[in-house]
């Protein structure tokens, strides 16, 4: 036999245990969502630093390299006077040829410097021994080719004069008036020599800076450029934008090395080049990353505390409301707890079958607590809660009505087995003092209980009518004697 708390409606503990629970599940997704959104923030602010720093980058070398351009087209305009100062006579050929060299060794990116007639033959250059033929050269073919082409910005490509080392060239038009060509002057840069970056990327983990053509050609890549010089980028217009100076920021795999990378392009504004500055998306992020799992684990620690706690709280409620719905002294259900119980019961009894009621009332029990003492008299009534909850069924309800009165539910039970109950639980109690107190001295040598039992059936009458009835059938008990059992019908008034 099971004793029951109080289940139909809620205790104020179990309105506090609800409440603990709500308040930890809110207080668990609060948290979640004020740790998410500061994990989205703090993800957002790392790529806008990055971007600003990669769109800063690219800004200032793309002046940068405009601005090394511009003095290698000064070189070439430089060029075209020595030249013609030779033509005017003012100077030797002999001495425009050295200030030619000695302008090219003054700059350590230079190759050569070439002056090539309208036939593409060299007439004047800076290398040694006998100049080869470059009317093939796209340096110069673009300008023989192209009418009313002014500066010319060549591909990366390897020299075949000096000993297959990376370079581009830059080439000049000097035009008639009628736009033919009087001359093309070039300057042959060392690509080695050229665009020289590599420190700023080293400083920046994860980055990498390219100078590359609009048409994809690389010139530059750092890191590694030596591996990167004269490849071809595809789909180059994914990160470019088609206007001269303008910027493009995008998040795509690098077609260079796989790698997914926040790009910032700079499109150069005279020259058919673009700068691009690039870092890993993942060295961006890796902070971000770090302290995302470090709020995962602190969250999962925190949700876990507040998990167990809230379990502890709510074991401390259920433990205080099953001890508000206990008797102390004997275990079973107090009063009120068994009057809900017997309410829950009374509306299920049509489906049960109807509801057994037995009042038992321990006999004499005042004079048990007058003369053994109220020690004895409530280790009675403990001897008689255990004989009580032992003896019947684990669906049976058992509870302390008051004194020495125990109110007993028999769901499903009818008449019959209600006054096979009674009487069993009458023997059962008249055996305590042979099984429980034999050769103990201060304790009664009887010990008797009258029982009064009835049943509520479905359509006959209120719980309270029933507990009456009982309780009449109670005192027919002693009233006949004691130490017996009394079954009143609903028809029997007594």
């Amino acid at each position: 036999m099971q004793n029951r708390s109080t289940s139909g409606s809620q205790t104020p503990f179990s309105k506090r245990l609800t409440l603990i629970r709500v308040c930890v599940l809110a207080f668990c997704a609060l948290l979640a969502v004020a740790l998410f959104g500061f994990s989205v923030h703090d993800r957002t602010e790392l790529e806008s630093a990055a971007e600003t720093r990669l769109t800063l980058l690219a800004d200032v070398m793309a002046e940068n390299i405009d601005g090394q351009l511009a003095q290698i087209e000064h070189q070439l305009q430089g060029a075209r006077r020595i030249v013609m100062s030779a033509d005017a006579g003012e100077i030797g050929r002999p001495v425009a040829r050295d200030l030619l060299l000695d302008w090219c060794r003054g700059d350590p990116a230079c190759m050569d410097l070439l002056v090539v007639n309208a036939a593409g033959e060299i007439t004047d250059w800076t290398g040694p021994g006998t100049p080869p033929m470059v009317a093939d050269r796209e340096y110069v073919a673009h300008h023989l080719n192209t009418p009313g082409s002014t500066t010319f910005v060549g591909i990366p490509q390897l020299s075949r004069v000096h000993g297959g080392r990376w370079f581009f060239a830059v080439s000049q038009a000097d035009r008639t008036e009628d736009g033919r060509i009087r001359r093309i002057y070039v300057s042959v840069r060392d690509l080695f020599h050229s665009f020289n970056y590599g420190r700023i990327v080293r400083d920046t983990p994860g980055a990498s800076f390219a100078v590359v053509s609009t048409r994809g050609e690389v010139y530059v890549r750092e890191p590694n450029r030596e591996k990167h010089m004269g490849k071809v980028i595809p789909d180059v217009d994914r990160v470019l934008d088609e206007e001269p100076g303008a910027q493009r920021v995008s998040r795509i795999e690098s077609r260079i090395d796989g790698i997914e990378r926040l790009i910032v392009t700079r499109r150069l504004g005279r020259y058919p080049l673009y700068v691009a500055a690039t870092q890993e998306l993942e060295q961006i992020l890796s902070p971000w990353r770090y302290r995302a799992a470090a709020m995962v684990l602190f969250w999962t620690a925190l949700a876990a505390v507040s998990l167990y706690v809230a379990r502890r709280l709510g074991e401390d409620a259920r433990l205080q409301d099953y001890l508000a719905s206990i008797d102390s002294l004997t275990g079973t259900l107090n009063r009120r707890a068994l009057m809900v119980e017997a309410r829950r019961q009374e509306d299920r009894r049509a489906s049960a079958g109807g509801l057994g009621l037995l009042m038992l009332d321990v006999d004499h029990f005042k004079r048990i607590n007058d003369g053994f003492g109220y020690a004895v008299g409530d280790e009675i009534l403990q001897h008689v809660a255990a004989t009580l909850r032992a003896t019947c069924r684990s669906s049976d309800i058992l509870g302390r009505y008051g004194g020495e009165e125990f109110l007993m539910l028999l769901p499903g039970a009818d008449d019959r087995r209600v006054a096979r109950v009674a009487e069993k639980l009458r023997a059962a109690i008249e055996a305590i003092p042979s099984l429980e107190f034999a050769g103990r001295g201060n304790y009664p040598d009887t010990l008797t209980a009258s029982v009064g039992a009835t049943v509520l059936r479905s359509g006959e009458g209120s719980l309270d009518t029933a507990i009456s009835r009982a309780d009449l059938a109670l005192n027919q008990a002693k009233n006949g004697g004691r130490n017996r059992v009394v079954v009143l019908a609903s028809d029997d008034r007594g």
